[in-house]
């Protein structure tokens, strides 16, 4: 019996059989070598070594045990590769769930067809997806948000991904939110017990309460220069959501938004807040900082968020809708905007890019930093140009298209002229926007959201 047809055999689940029968159509390019040092297989996938050339198992073991976690029931990995990573991890985790996510058939043949996995094929506790497309990938996450997950994304692994696959920004999504979190794991507790203590009321009492309105996002990117005196024209016919950092640059134009939200766990937040005598209503994260919200004089309304246990614990037991937060203020921001029922969104300053080597609007409270970072890339902006950005904006603007994408029914317009392309967002003018807003009526968006506070 070959190799290919042993490891099979083993595999219990009959729909990884079944797919294993069909023909890869994977555009990749992959090669397997033996390490220099101890001979065994090393895997090379896109001219990315996906292992270590000299000694690939030791490499496994040294990723796999600094993201061990007791706190878990679940661990995710991305890639099968050569089948190291799963091996080490059930040695250390033997009656914890494994599921592998593996994009590419090719390189799970070549694995199968080089290496005796019978142990970890036919283990109880490993499930193996091959996610092709990312409507599976997303399926998978919803799956997951019962458990208790610990996602394990080696870096080589993303960077053999093409950067036009839509699953490699969505890992680096996923990236982004772990690393925060661990770092931050400690801070973010702390402000949610705090926090549950200064609520009024939680964000889904807005959800679904402005069918048909029209709302603007307003975020401190450069653009936001030349397109916050428009929100003068516009308060009285759209509901203006400002994030954080953002706030000061409309206190400075004597505009007041409709409500301010903030997601950082950091003391940054409370600093950018202080002194501004902001009395509308502020809607937090439920780990974002205590500081902010205790010290907060209006209405304070909290969010439960997807993704963190205490969270969606929390909105279990009490009935609380959960949100989506992307990674950022900004797209935390949006998808609660989504949810309170808007059929427009107007983006301002979300630039999602550096506009002549500035990173924000003048009196952001996130200051305005000069792009001299090497690993800024180029993307095309809305008015034809090319425009510098980061990985970390990078992965928002793709959050933002596949959100739009699956909220059709919403009309998205953006107003950053300098800003990136975001698929969806058809980039309109500002002075457009405030001449269609003459023909709307005026809505009392104040009143509104004032009067569930006093219920």
């Amino acid at each position: 019996m070959n190799l290919l047809k042993k490891n099979v055999n083993s595999i219990k689940n009959g729909q990884l059989k079944k797919q294993l029968l069909k023909s890869a159509n994977d555009k990749i390019e992959i090669s397997i070598q033996e390490s220099k040092i101890n001979g065994l297989p090393t895997l090379i996938l896109n001219g990315q070594y996906l292992y270590s050339q000299y000694n690939p198992m030791r490499d496994a073991e040294t990723f796999i045990k600094s993201q061990l976690d007791p706190n878990v029931n679940v661990y995710c990995l991305f890639g099968f590769g050569l089948g190291y990573h799963v091996k080490v991890l059930l040695e250390n985790e033997p009656n914890k769930r494994v599921f592998v996510i593996e994009p590419y058939l090719t390189c799970f043949k070549a694995a199968l067809e080089t290496l005796d996995l019978t142990d970890i094929l036919s283990h109880p506790n490993v499930n193996i997806y091959f996610l092709e497309d990312i409507s599976k990938l997303n399926n998978l996450l919803n799956e997951l948000l019962e458990y208790k997950v610990k996602w394990l994304i080696p870096n080589p692994f993303v960077k053999a991904l093409p950067n036009n696959n839509p699953i490699k920004h969505i890992l680096e999504e996923i990236k982004i939110k772990e690393m925060s979190f661990h770092r931050f794991s400690s801070l973010m507790e702390k402000n949610f017990w705090n926090n549950l203590n200064y609520m009024d009321i939680t964000v889904d009492k807005l959800f679904d309460l402005f069918k048909g309105k029209k709302a603007v996002l307003v975020s401190s990117g450069p653009s936001l220069d030349k397109t916050v005196d428009a929100l003068k024209e516009l308060r009285k016919k759209y509901f203006i959501l400002a994030v954080g950092s953002a706030y000061k640059v409309l206190k400075t134009k004597g505009i007041e938004p409709h409500a301010v939200v903030i997601s950082d766990p950091q003391n940054e937040v409370y600093r950018q807040l202080a002194g501004l005598n902001l009395s509308k209503p502020l809607i937090y994260l439920s780990t974002a900082c205590y500081r902010a919200v205790r010290y907060h004089k209006g209405l304070k309304i909290a969010a439960f968020q997807k993704g963190y246990p205490k969270a969606e614990m929390y909105a279990k037991q009490n009935g609380c809708q959960l949100v989506d937060t992307g990674g950022s203020v900004a797209t935390t921001a949006f998808d609660i905007l989504i949810k309170m029922g808007f059929s427009e969104i107007v983006l301002l300053g979300q630039d999602l890019a550096y506009a002549k080597d500035r990173s924000h609007a003048a009196h952001s409270t996130s200051g305005v930093r000069v792009a001299t970072d090497k690993r800024l890339f180029s993307i095309p902006s809305n008015n034809g140009s090319v425009v510098k950005t980061t990985r970390n904006l990078f992965v928002y603007l793709k959050w933002f298209e596949r959100k739009i994408a699956e909220t059709k029914h919403i009309i998205v317009k953006n107003t950053a002229e300098q800003g990136a392309v975001i698929k969806g967002a058809h980039f309109v003018p500002i002075s457009d926007i405030v001449s269609n807003a003459k023909k709307l009526t005026e809505f009392p968006f104040d009143e509104t959201i004032k009067s569930l506070g006093n219920q």
